[in-house]
């Protein structure tokens, strides 16, 4: 099975669905690439990708006839997103746990302008006070599962303080200019200060600081009505259902 490595044969297969791939062209830039491995079966669409950062392996699938040769290149356990057809392939190569049914939304190109006056860019050195942030969420299982600080430096946060504090953050999971795709991710809000529209408030920031980008994306837990109908009300349209899970050989 051909194994890929130029970036525009890869590129055009993922353009073939850019929102189900947003996260994948995103590990076309130059500072990710080489992190990744691209498999292919020769079949069209059909392409798995294996991500090798942040300590682990994130197997990423459209079609499922690069399966098999990709889950022989992953560190165990894999982190998983793909869509119903590619979790019963890899389930049949190994076991699967922790599996949650997501949405893949995508940005229409409308933007809700921030409302004034407009939350604050966040840079490196807001990092510890993201991380208090986010911890607010622990017990309750709430916080950001996916957050490193590098997010920070190469893409864009934006965040609301009351005094000292850091009371609610949105942020791109990825952002690519070199191909135009983005993932938003990592929006939080202090569990008392919810109800007042403050989420809503850096997602659109975010957005505004995001404009020009062609594919916009993020993932949202199915059963989170609130989020969904909040990400709807930004512009947001559900492209299509995914599974996050862990495989374990």
């Amino acid at each position: 099975m051909p194994r890929l490595t130029g970036k525009n044969e890869i590129r055009t297969i993922l353009r073939r669905d850019p929102a189900w791939c947003v996260y994948a062209l995103g590990d076309l830039s130059p500072h990710i690439y080489g992190k990744t491995q691209w498999f292919f079966s020769g079949f069209t669409p059909d392409l798995a990708l294996v991500l090798h950062d942040y300590g682990t392996s994130i197997l990423f699938a459209m079609g499922t006839g690069s399966i098999r040769e990709a889950l022989g290149h992953v560190i165990w356990p894999a982190h998983l997103q793909v869509q119903r057809d590619a979790l019963d392939e890899v389930a049949r190569h190994a076991t699967i746990t922790s599996v949650r049914l997501m949405w893949r939304m995508v940005s229409k190109g409308a933007r809700v302008p921030a409302s004034s006056p407009g939350p604050t860019r966040l840079s490196a050195d807001h990092v510890p006070a993201i991380l208090r942030l986010y911890a607010d969420g622990e017990a309750s299982g709430e916080s950001p599962d996916f957050f490193y600080p590098s997010m920070v430096t190469d893409g864009v946060f934006f965040g609301i303080y009351e005094g000292d504090a850091l009371v609610a953050a949105a942020g791109t999971h990825l952002l690519s200019r070199e191909e135009s795709a983005a993932a938003i991710g990592n929006i939080y809000t202090r569990r008392d200060r919810r109800g007042r529209g403050l989420g809503r408030i850096v997602t659109s920031a975010v957005l505004e600081a995001l404009t020009g980008i062609e594919t916009i994306g993020l993932n949202v837990r199915a059963d989170n009505d609130a989020a969904l109908h909040l990400y709807e009300s930004l512009g947001f349209t559900r492209h299509c259902p995914f599974y996050e899970a862990l495989a374990n050989r």
